[in-house]
């Protein structure tokens, strides 16, 4: 792209500094935007992320500038380079909670940060696209905490697991444990402290569908077992440590993944 000195004179007046033009996409961003059918979609540069991300075929990417793929449906919000290295980083820490084989079994491919994500104009925190292979984040809410990326992340790749293996919708979760939910996210919080919830929830969020409560389990026991524990024995809560249980059972059957958690 090229600027009349007569624009450059201007921006360099109001600025203080001279504009750069944007930077063409490399043929793996060209690659990565024809497979996902995410226009200007940026990838990460490799050395950004857990070596063994990249060997299984993992790329995280982002966009400079808003963008509505699904013709129209979702949005992602623009994302600059710096805010998504660092937003890269915490995602791929979170990844490393999932050893190879599950991975390879998952068949992730793209992790989209977006500084905003929309699915039929309602904000969400993820967009899993199973056929895609990919899943779209909403970093922009979570404000820079890393843990709490960390954990939206993971309750969000949870549910593309479900997807993935068409159990989200899980009769058998119903049948032993199918009440009590508000079906409703009127007045719920998406970030919620363990023990934030009525007994047999893990927290208040877990309250609002049975798939939202499998998906905090699934984040909390892989980032934070040790408090899932601490109070699920103090509060003596045999339906929640019945569901950790199963969840547990649910991701070893689906991905191989096995979590070891002492004491539950």
């Amino acid at each position: 792209m090229r600027y009349s000195l007569k624009v450059l004179l201007c921006f360099a007046l109001t600025h203080g500094v001279w504009p750069h033009p944007a930077r063409a996409q490399t043929p793996s961003e060209r690659q990565a935007a024809k497979e996902t059918s995410i226009d200007g979609l940026r990838l990460l540069d490799a050395a950004l992320q857990e070596p063994r991300l990249t060997a299984l075929g993992v790329h995280l990417g982002y966009v400079e500038r808003d963008t509505r793929p699904g013709d129209g449906k979702y949005f992602c919000g623009a994302l600059s380079r710096d805010q998504s290295r660092a937003a890269g980083a915490i995602v791929s820490t979170a990844l490393s909670k999932l050893s190879e084989a599950p991975l390879r079994k998952l068949r992730l491919r793209y992790v989209i940060l977006c500084g905003e994500a929309r699915s039929g104009g309602q904000r969400i925190g993820g967009i899993p696209v199973p056929p895609l292979d990919l899943l779209m984040l909403d970093v922009g809410e979570t404000d820079g905490n890393r843990s709490y990326l960390q954990h939206i992340f993971l309750h969000e790749l949870f549910h593309l697991i479900e997807f993935r293996f068409d159990t989200y919708q899980d009769t058998e979760w119903h049948k032993l444990f199918g009440t009590g939910y508000a079906n409703s996210y009127t007045g719920q919080h998406r970030q919620s402290a363990v023990g934030g919830g009525k007994r047999g929830f893990l927290n208040a969020y877990a309250e609002t569908y049975p798939h939202e409560d499998r998906a905090e389990l699934f984040a909390s026991l892989l980032l934070n077992p040790a408090d899932v524990v601490a109070y699920i024995r103090a509060t003596k809560d045999e339906v929640l440590r019945q569901k950790a249980l199963y969840l547990m059972q649910k991701c070893e059957r689906l991905l191989g993944l096995r979590t070891t958690v002492s004491g539950l």
